[in-house]
């Protein structure tokens, strides 16, 4: 296991699933990858004044773990990287030992210690007008398999009972996606309401396409989405325990939901 530099404070006493209490040092610095393609409106490359994007990563989902590391003298540093790689890097536990944005799979249980939920999203079906000029509409969450489904690659899409299998996953971002929506390739692109509304900090208003179509996907409840903990890494269950605890000090100060106005206002 990689070794730690030690920061000059200590977290607090941090009570083990065993029953046991062990001191954990803190870690200097928390190394946090996403996905490159972006997932606005929470985390995201800042855009200059001419629409460029920065180097600096921001967002929602930046800004909460920002703040529950802070008072504990904790510098977050975060990169974007192909979704893939960096929960591959995460697993390891060697570079990186968080990933954020990621909603709920039971392998990825298996794999990530996953922190309390933290926000929640609209499950959301799409399809062109193009090609139904007179609207789609699904009756419940089962319809889905009547129609060939494209999503992002690397995205889980358990939550809507479909396999890897079930969805073409060839697009490397939603806007690709939508693109093979009316180019005819694909009948139905599944994505979070919130996160496509959020291209628009980037300039790129897709929900603006007028011949883009939209509905939430019945039967279906609200996305919970978590953060995820190397398991590998020797400081990662002190590290979802300070995590949640961050939160649940965010959500009793109104904190969590002032930043969610701020971001998905």
């Amino acid at each position: 296991m990689p070794k730690l530099r030690l920061a000059p404070v200590f977290l607090s006493l941090i009570a083990l699933g065993s029953g046991g209490v062990l001191a954990n040092p803190a870690l200097a610095t928390v190394a946090v990858c996403d996905d490159v393609a972006e997932w606005p409106p929470f985390t995201y490359r800042e855009r200059d004044a001419r629409g460029q994007a920065q180097a600096k990563v921001v967002g929602f989902s930046v800004e909460v773990l920002r703040r529950i590391l802070a008072p504990q003298r904790i510098t977050l540093k975060v990169e974007l990287l192909p979704w893939v790689r960096c929960l591959r890097e995460v697993e390891s536990g060697q570079q990186f030992q968080m990933a954020l944005n990621a909603s709920f799979s039971p392998e990825r249980e298996a794999r990530f210690l996953l922190s309390q939920p933290y926000y929640e999203t609209t499950h959301t079906y799409f399809y062109s007008r193009k090609v139904y000029p007179r609207g789609l509409q699904l009756r419940d969450v089962a319809d889905l398999t009547r129609y060939h489904i494209c999503g992002v690659h690397g995205y889980n899409y358990s939550a809507y009972g479909l396999s890897d299998e079930q969805v073409d996953r060839g697009a490397l971002d939603f806007s690709r996606v939508i693109a093979k929506l009316h180019a005819g390739r694909c009948e139905i692109g599944i994505e979070k309401l919130e996160a496509v509304a959020g291209f628009k900090r980037l300039g790129r208003d897709l929900l603006g396409d007028p011949d883009l179509g939209h509905a939430p996907i019945p039967g279906l409840a609200r996305g919970e989405f978590h953060m995820l903990i190397s398991r590998q890494h020797p400081q990662g269950e002190a590290l979802r325990a300070l995590i949640d605890r961050g939160l649940k000090t965010l959500r009793e100060s109104g904190e969590l939901r002032e930043l969610r106005q701020r971001y998905l206002s």
